[in-house]
C-alpha cells in the first residue's frame, strides 16, 4: 500500500521551477527569500511527525523561500504591508483594498471549503452538519466558519493530516478542508469509503501580491500563464504526501 504513494521520483519544485527561469531572483541564485502569508504555519518540534501543510500555498511559498519546512515564511496577515515588503501569497482578505503601490497576480487557482464523508452517511447537505462533528486543521483557512454558517461543532486538529485521521477512525462526522486537494486525495482507492462529499457553497482565488517595481513583479507576471498547471501538479504531490501520512499514523481500523 505504501508503494501506491510513493510511485516515481520526487521531484525537486525549486529545481524545477529555476529551470524553467520562474523562480524569484533570491531564490534562482540560492538565496533564502523571505515570503509572507496570512498565517505561516508553526515550526515543527524536533523528532515531530511529517505533515504536510493543507494550504497550498506554505507549499507554494516553501518553493519559493529556497527550501523545504525550515523555509523563511512570515505571518503577515496585513496583505498590503506583506507585499509591500516583498512578496505576499494567499487568497486577499475581503474588503481590502489594493493600493497603487502595490500589484496583485492572480495565480488562475481558486479553493473552497468542501466536506467529505463516510458514504453510508446522512449528512446530504451543508445545513445537515448542524449539531455534528466536524474535524478541522488548525492551520486550514476554514476554522470557525462551518460552525458560524452552519452550527457545526468543529474539532480542531494540528494538520490536515490528523484531521483526516480523525474523520477515519469515527472521530467525527466530517472534515472540511480545499476542495481541490481533497478532490486530489479521494483519486486513492483507499479513499473510496469516504467519498460522500458537500461541494464548495463558495471560492477564492489565489494571488501573489509585490509592490509596484519590486524586482518580484516580473516572477509573478511570468508566473501567470503557468500557475495553473503547476500548482494542479503541486496539489497531487500534497494529496499523495498526506494520504501517506494518514496511512502510517492509522493504528486502528476504519470506523464501521
Amino acid at each position: 500500500m505504501a508503494g501506491s504513494y510513493r510511485k516515481g521520483l520526487s521531484v525537486c519544485f525549486a529545481t524545477m521551477l529555476g529551470a524553467m527561469g520562474m523562480l524569484a531572483p533570491s531564490a534562482a541564485s540560492g538565496a533564502m527569500a523571505s515570503v509572507a502569508l496570512s498565517s505561516a504555519p508553526p515550526v515543527a518540534a524536533a523528532g515531530a511527525k511529517v505533515r504536510t501543510p493543507g494550504r497550498i500555498e506554505v507549499l507554494i511559498a516553501r518553493d519559493l523561500a529556497g527550501g523545504g519546512p525550515d523555509a523563511v515564511l512570515v505571518s503577515e496577515p496585513d496583505a498590503v504591508r506583506g507585499a509591500r515588503e516583498g512578496v505576499w501569497l494567499g487568497v486577499w482578505p475581503d474588503g481590502q483594498a489594493v493600493p497603487a503601490d502595490v500589484r496583485r497576480v492572480s495565480l488562475d487557482y481558486a479553493v473552497g471549503p468542501m466536506a467529505i464523508m463516510r458514504t453510508d452517511t446522512d449528512i446530504r447537505d451543508w445545513k445537515d452538519l448542524s449539531g455534528r462533528t466536524v474535524c478541522m486543521d488548525g492551520n486550514g483557512r476554514y476554522v470557525g466558519e462551518v460552525a458560524a454558517r452552519f452550527g457545526a461543532i468543529e474539532q480542531i486538529y494540528p494538520s490536515a493530516t490528523d484531521a483526516l485521521l480523525a474523520v477515519r477512525t469515527g472521530l467525527c462526522d466530517a472534515t472540511v478542508q480545499d476542495d481541490r486537494f481533497l478532490h486530489a486525495l479521494l483519486k486513492f482507492p483507499e479513499w473510496k469509503k469516504f467519498s460522500a462529499d458537500l461541494p464548495a457553497y463558495r471560492h477564492m482565488d489565489l494571488v501573489w501580491a509585490t509592490g509596484a517595481g519590486d524586482a518580484y513583479e516580473d516572477w509573478a507576471l511570468r508566473m501567470q500563464s503557468h500557475a495553473s498547471v503547476r500548482i494542479d501538479a503541486m496539489t497531487a504531490q500534497q494529496a499523495r504526501d498526506i494520504a501517506f501520512e494518514v496511512y502510517l499514523d492509522q493504528a486502528v481500523p476504519d470506523c464501521h
